[in-house]
């Protein structure tokens, strides 16, 4: 029986329009994943912070699993190429929201932080790329927004860009006032340090 491929995805590409803009992806499964820590990173050439996962024991990372035919991968790798791609056990992950389980022959694979490529720590998040994730993570649930959020590290340093997106896959919504009310609710000192960008 041939290998099912899936990816699973913990920041922007839970959101199922942005990962439809790099690649065929199948519909999507929540899952948390134990032994990943979710955190936010800059990389050279970036301008940006971006969330990245690393092997972490005692932690886990809320995320969505979405198949992609063996023949994308290579579209998806050049989206990610800042990570490096390695096999998930699926052993590590649990299913929430009623998702069903997949089968034995799934190849799971997850784009873990590089350690090789980290530099530029003084980047913001930017919050044309988090509205991203937020927007996906409502498309599942509110309890799952609020866990990105809550297992989700480093939140300091973020620039409120809208007027004028850094990240390269924007997307247009009207949903700016709640997703403000909901971060700071959440975060209310690291959204009160919130700036708007240049």
């Amino acid at each position: 029986m041939s290998k099912r491929h899936y990816i699973f995805g913990y920041g922007s590409l839970i959101n199922s329009t942005s990962r439809r803009l790099t690649g065929i992806a199948g519909d999507s499964l929540a899952v948390r994943v134990q032994g990943l820590e979710r955190t936010w990173v800059g990389w050279k050439g970036m301008g940006m912070r971006a969330v990245a996962a690393r092997p972490m024991l005692g932690a886990c990372c809320n995320g969505v699993l979405f198949e992609v035919p063996e023949t994308e991968l290579e579209k998806f790798d050049a989206r990610e190429h800042h990570y490096v791609r390695v096999q998930l056990d699926l052993a590590q992950v649990d299913y929430l929201e009623g998702a069903q389980a997949l089968t034995v022959n799934a190849q799971v694979w997850v784009y873990l932080y590089n350690h090789q490529e980290q530099g530029l720590v003084s980047a913001p998040i930017v919050q044309s790329y988090l509205d991203v994730i937020l927007l996906g993570c409502q498309e599942i649930s509110p309890q799952f927004t609020l866990e990105f959020i809550q297992h989700t590290l480093n939140w300091e340093y973020w620039h409120n860009d809208r007027h004028r997106p850094i990240y390269p896959r924007p997307q247009s919504h009207a949903e700016a006032e709640q997703l403000d009310q909901l971060m700071a609710k959440q975060l209310p000192q690291a959204f009160t340090l919130r700036r708007l960008a240049p």
